[in-house]
């Protein structure tokens, strides 16, 4: 399984999987033209590679910002965090949602998406650097 890493632009988030800590993060502000070219790559990359984690699996996300079109994306990769879980119980799989002090909407919406999935979401309030 190789990394994957796309840089942040001002319309995307930075997308980073490590390969040897088995973390995916992806961070930053995403209202991205099109929405389908920048996170099918993504979903195409995770649906492809998460049945080779055995052991442990975090994924941390921290928007400062995203658009409708994106959400649905971010929907989609918690569903696909669901299925791998309910296939492998086994592996310790941890969802980490960040976001920025008096951000509430963006705290609010973790938890709107943790209603969509059985897995427990970490929420952390982290400063902007």
């Amino acid at each position: 399984m190789e990394n994957i890493y796309i840089e942040p632009t001002s319309h995307t988030p930075e997308v980073y999987f490590d390969m040897e800590e088995h973390k995916l993060h992806i961070v930053g502000k995403s209202y991205p033209e099109d929405a389908s070219r920048f996170y099918e790559p993504v979903v195409a990359w995770l649906e492809g590679n998460i049945s080779e984690i055995k052991d442990k699996f975090s994924v941390e996300f921290q928007f400062d910002y995203f658009n409708t079109s994106s959400s649905k994306y971010i929907l989609r990769i918690f569903l696909i965090l669901e299925d791998f879980k309910k296939a492998h119980p086994e592996v310790a799989l941890s969802i980490i949602w960040k976001y920025h002090p008096n951000d509430e909407e963006m705290m609010e919406s973790g938890q709107e998406y943790q209603q969509f999935v059985t897995i427990p979401f970490e929420f952390v309030e982290e400063n902007k650097d």
